[in-house]
């Protein structure tokens, strides 16, 4: 299978992520500037920040006390804590969860203790008149009068990551939890949790769809470029890449299509489609 060689953009800033047909990119974001948001206290490192679509993929941080401003999702936002908590009226989500809000989703949420989150968001936020809300994207909240389409259902979807089975992919050394299939939205996506072992065998994918990743542990080297914790990858639709790791890793995926490549002989998905 034919690779596609990793590129490192520039380090900082880095706002919206090249979007070029095939492309792999390593982001390592301890070499990134923190940017300021809309609301004191809340800052973040953004590597997508799409302000027409209100796509974004980053890290975004909550200082203690800090609150995100009312605000409604209208499109899936999907987090996870990588330290700290936020609380909302349906209760508290901390570190070791994903958080998910589906399209709809009204709430404020504040970080009693701090906050720090892992995050791609797949549509903008509204917000009153008169409310600035922590949104990651400049600019990017629409404001406007707030009608909560669904006020019966709960505005999070927060499931601790670690107690979920890790099941064994057909790709030797390569573990899956599946965090989120996507059922409640629509989309045909996933977010999984990837672990794999040292030294376990190279694999070769091919993704059919817009797929990111964010290292939460441990080192994996892609085409050859290694990315480290506290990074994201990103692999744009018709990207080929050789995946490898010397010492373990654990990876956060969000998928938008299938990946694929030979195992044991036959094809096999990485994701769980």
């Amino acid at each position: 299978m034919a690779v596609t060689k990793t590129k490192r953009p520039p380090a900082a800033p880095a706002i919206v992520a090249a979007r070029k047909a095939g492309g792999v990119y390593a982001y390592a974001l301890d070499e990134m500037r923190w940017r300021e948001l809309g609301r004191l206290g809340v800052k973040d490192k953004a590597v997508r920040s799409e302000r027409e679509t209100g796509h974004y993929l980053g890290v975004i941080a909550f200082e203690p006390m800090s609150r995100s401003g009312l605000h409604q999702h209208l499109g899936t936002a999907l987090s996870y804590f990588l330290a700290g908590s936020l609380s909302d009226y349906q209760g508290s989500a901390s570190e070791g969860m994903a958080g998910i809000n589906l399209a709809g989703a009204t709430h404020d949420a504040t970080a009693y203790p701090g906050a720090l989150l892992a995050a791609r968001l797949e549509g903008p936020v509204a917000t009153p008149e008169g409310v600035t809300a922590a949104h990651p994207i400049q600019g990017g909240a629409r404001a406007g009068r707030l009608m909560n389409p669904f006020p019966e259902r709960l505005p999070d979807i927060n499931i601790p990551v670690a107690p979920l089975p890790c099941v064994p992919t057909a790709f030797a050394g390569v573990g899956r939890r599946m965090i989120f299939d996507y059922a409640p939205t629509g989309d045909r996506r996933r977010w999984a949790a990837l672990t794999i072992l040292p030294h376990s065998p190279a694999i070769e994918i091919a993704h059919q769809g817009l797929t990111d990743w964010y290292v939460l542990g441990g080192d994996v080297a892609v085409n050859g470029r290694r990315s480290h914790a506290n990074g994201f990858v990103v692999f744009e639709p018709g990207a080929r890449a050789t995946i490898e790791t010397e010492y373990g890793c654990q990876i956060l995926a969000w998928a938008e299509a299938p990946a694929t490549g030979d195992a044991r002989g036959r094809e096999a998905d990485l994701y769980g489609f």
